[in-house]
C-alpha cells in the first residue's frame, strides 16, 4: 500500500514536472490564480478583486434562493393545505349534525306512530350527537377565524334545531306519553320546521364548499404566485449580476482610460482634465493616488488665489454686521480650511468681545465677552504683530474660552490684526484641530486680506448708521412709525409661527395730556422739549427688548414681546408716575394717557391698534394721566 502511495506521488510529481516542461506559461496562470485567490481570502485587493468576490456573492446568492424558495413553498403548501382541510372538517361536523337531528326527527315520529319506546332510544341518541356536533362546529368555525356571516349561519342553524327539538320533539313526546292526541296542524308544523333546518343546512353545506373552492383556488394561486417570483427573482438576480459585471468592467477599463488622457493633457500644460475617481486600494488605485496627491498641490495655489478674489467680491456686497462678519468667516474657511473661526472687536466702552464664530461650517453671531482673555487681546494688539501658536499644549492664550476651546480638540491657532493704515480694529481668530496647521504663507496670506475685512466691517457699520437715521425720530430719538410697522409686523409672524412659546405680544399707546393747550400756552418750543422729555424717560425705563416710538405728534408706543397685559400695565404704570413727578421745567407738571392691549385669541395688528387707541380715549374720558387695559372686544380694564 505504501509504496503504491509512494508510486502515485512520483506520478503526480512527474505529471507536473512534464507540463512545467512542456507549458511553463500555463503553470504560472495556476500559480498566479491561486496566490489570487489566497490573496482575496485574506483582505488583500487587486484589479478585479471586486468582480471575484460579487461572483461569489452572487452564487451563494443562488443558493440561498433555491434553499429558501423551496423551504418557503413546503411551508406555504402545508399553511395553505390547513385551510382546506378545516373547511373540509367543517363539512363533516355539519352532515354530523345534520344526522343528529334526522335522529332525532325519525325517533320522535316513530314513537308517535307507534307509541313504542324503542323509538326513543335514537331519539336520546340522536339529542347528544345533535350536542357534540355542535360544540365541534362551533370550535371548528372560531379555529378557522371564518368570517361572520359564517359563524351567524352556524349559530342559526343550531338555534333552528335545538328550537325544534324544545318545540316539537320533547313536547309532543310528553304530550303522547300523556296519552293526549297529536293534531295533525302540529304535526304538519314540526315537520314544516324540521324542513326548515334541512333547508338551512343545505344552503350552509353549500356556502362551506364553496368557502372550500376558494381556499383550493387561494391555495393554487398561492403556490403560481411563489413559483412566478422564484423565477421572476432568478431572472432579477441573474440581469443584476451580469450587469454589475459589465458595470465592473467598466469601471476597470474606465480609469486608465481616463488616467491616460488626463497624464496626455498635463504634457500639454491643460490642468482641466480631471482624473478618474477611482478609490479602489489596488494597483490602478494607487496609481491614481499619486497622480491625485500631485494634481492637488498644483490646484491648491490656483484654488486660494480664487478664494481670495471670491471674499474680495463677497465682502464688497456686504449691507450689514452681520452679512459681512458671515461672509468674512466663511470665506477665511474656504482660503484656508481651518476648523474654527472668530472675530474680536472692541466695543464702544473699551472691552472685547468676540463678534462672530463660525465651527463645522455654521456662523453663530452672538456677541461673547472675554472676561479673561482681554489681556492677551490687548497684548497682541499693542505688540503690533500677528502670531502663530503651533501647539497648544505647550503655548495657548489663557483664560476659561482658550481652556474650552483646547478640551474641545483645538491644538493650533493663527491670530491675524485687522488693520488699515493706522487704524486697528480687532483680531482674526482662525484655529484647527492639527498641531503646526499654520506657517508662515498662510499668516502672510491673510495678512493681506486684513485691510478688505476692515473696510468690509467699516462699511456695513456705516450702512447700519445710515438705515438707522431713516428709521429714528429726528426730534425724540426713538424708533420712527415706519420701524414700528416693521417691527409690529414681525413679532405678530414670530407669534403666528409659534416662536413665543405661548406668550403674548403687548401693546402700549400713550399720548401727553393737554399737549395742544400747552403748545398754545407756552409755545413749540417748549413742547418739543417735552416730547424729548418723554422720549427720553422711555428709553430709559422700558425693559431690554421692548420697542419704543414715536407713534406721531405727541403720541409714543411701545411695542412689549413676550408680556401679558398685566406685566404691560407694571411698566405702564411706572412710567406714568416718573413722568408725572419730573417734569423738564419747574414751570408746569407733564401728565399721559395710557392706553394698553394684548394680542390673544390670533387678533389683527388693525384690530390691536384699535384695542390700544379705545383703552387710549377711555383713559382721556375718565380723567387723563391713567392706565387703561383693552382686553379685547367686550372686556376691559383700568389700573
Amino acid at each position: 500500500m505504501k509504496n503504491r502511495r509512494r508510486g502515485g506521488a512520483f506520478r503526480y510529481r512527474a505529471s507536473w514536472a512534464y507540463r512545467a516542461s512542456v507549458d511553463p506559461a500555463g503553470l504560472k496562470e495556476i500559480w498566479e490564480m491561486n496566490r489570487m485567490i489566497k490573496d482575496l481570502f485574506q483582505g488583500k485587493k487587486f484589479v478585479g478583486s471586486g468582480l471575484v468576490k460579487v461572483s461569489l456573492g452572487f452564487m451563494i446568492v443562488f443558493v440561498l434562493i433555491v434553499a429558501l424558495g423551496f423551504a418557503y413553498i413546503v411551508h406555504s403548501l402545508f399553511a395553505n393545505y390547513e385551510g382546506v382541510r378545516q373547511t373540509a372538517d367543517l363539512r363533516t361536523q355539519l352532515l354530523r349534525l345534520e344526522n343528529a337531528m334526522i335522529d332525532q326527527e325519525t325517533g320522535q315520529r316513530g314513537y308517535l306512530l307507534s307509541r313504542r319506546t324503542e323509538f326513543l332510544e335514537p331519539f336520546d341518541r340522536g339529542e347528544l350527537n345533535y350536542h357534540a356536533a355542535s360544540e365541534a362546529l362551533f370550535a371548528q368555525v372560531r379555529s378557522m377565524n371564518a368570517e361572520v356571516s359564517l359563524e351567524t349561519s352556524v349559530l342559526e342553524l343550531t338555534a333552528a334545531g335545538t328550537g325544534w327539538k324544545t318545540e316539537f320533539g320533547d313536547a309532543q313526546i310528553r304530550k303522547a306519553m300523556a296519552g293526549e292526541a297529536i293534531t295533525e296542524q302540529e304535526l304538519t308544523e314540526a315537520k314544516r320546521q324540521f324542513d326548515l333546518f334541512r333547508t338551512q343546512a343545505a344552503e350552509l353545506l353549500e356556502q362551506v364548499e364553496v368557502l372550500r373552492a376558494e381556499r383550493r383556488t387561494e391555495m393554487l394561486n398561492h403556490l403560481y404566485a411563489l413559483f412566478a417570483a422564484m423565477g421572476t427573482l432568478f431572472v432579477v438576480v441573474q440581469i443584476l449580476m451580469l450587469n454589475y459585471l459589465q458595470k465592473g468592467l467598466f469601471r476597470l477599463t474606465r480609469p486608465i482610460i481616463q488616467l491616460d488622457r488626463a497624464v496626455s493633457s498635463y504634457e500639454d500644460g491643460n490642468m482641466q482634465e480631471r482624473l478618474p475617481d477611482y478609490r479602489e486600494d489596488d494597483e490602478i488605485g494607487r496609481l491614481i493616488l499619486n497622480f491625485k496627491r500631485m494634481h492637488e498641490e498644483m490646484e491648491k495655489e490656483k484654488q486660494a488665489l480664487e478664494n481670495t478674489y471670491r471674499m474680495i467680491n463677497t465682502l464688497h456686497q456686504s449691507r450689514s454686521l452681520e452679512d459681512a462678519y458671515r461672509n468674512i468667516l466663511k470665506s477665511i474657511g474656504a482660503l484656508t480650511s481651518c476648523d474654527r473661526m472668530s472675530v474680536i472687536t472692541q466695543n464702544p466702552d473699551g472691552l472685547y468681545t468676540i463678534k462672530a464664530v463660525c465651527a463645522d461650517g455654521a456662523v453663530s453671531l452672538d456677541e461673547l465677552p472675554l472676561p479673561d482673555e482681554a489681556e492677551d487681546v490687548e497684548e497682541l494688539l499693542l505688540g503690533g504683530f500677528s502670531t502663530i501658536y503651533d501647539d497648544w499644549s505647550k503655548h495657548r492664550a489663557q483664560g476659561a474660552i482658550a481652556e474650552r476651546l483646547y478640551g474641545g480638540g483645538i491644538r493650533s491657532s493663527m491670530h491675524i490684526i485687522l488693520r488699515k493704515e493706522a487704524r486697528v480694529i480687532g483680531v482674526l481668530n482662525v484655529m484647527s484641530d492639527e498641531k503646526g496647521f499654520f506657517n508662515a504663507q498662510k499668516k502672510e496670506r491673510l495678512e493681506k486680506l486684513s485691510p478688505m475685512i476692515v473696510t468690509a466691517l467699516e462699511n456695513a457699520s456705516e450702512t447700519i448708521r445710515i438705515r438707522d437715521m431713516a428709521m429714528r425720530d429726528g426730534l425724540t430719538g426713538l424708533w420712527n412709525r415706519r420701524y414700528f410697522d416693521q417691527a409690529f409686523d414681525s413679532q405678530l409672524a414670530r407669534q403666528a409661527a409659534g416662536q413665543s412659546g405661548g406668550r403674548s405680544l403687548s401693546l402700549i399707546l400713550l399720548d401727553v395730556d393737554r399737549f395742544k393747550v400747552f403748545n398754545d400756552t407756552w409755545g413749540h418750543a417748549e413742547g418739543d422739549l417735552v416730547l424729548k422729555h418723554v422720549g427720553q424717560l422711555l428709553q430709559q425705563q422700558v425693559r431690554t427688548g421692548d420697542i419704543p416710538v414715536r407713534f406721531g405728534g405727541e403720541e409714543f408706543a411701545i411695542l412689549l414681546p413676550d408680556t401679558l397685559h398685566e406685566e404691560a400695565a407694571v411698566v405702564a404704570e411706572r412710567i406714568r408716575k416718573i413722568l408725572e413727578s419730573e417734569s423738564p421745567s419747574r414751570k408746569y407738571r407733564i401728565t399721559a394717557s395710557f392706553g394698553i392691549t394684548t394680542s390673544s385669541g390670533g387678533r389683527s395688528k388693525e384690530e390691536l391698534l384699535e384695542g390700544a387707541d379705545r383703552a387710549l380715549y377711555r383713559a382721556k374720558d375718565e380723567g387723563r394721566n391713567r392706565v387703561c387695559i383693552d382686553m379685547g372686544p367686550g372686556a376691559q380694564g383700568i389700573l
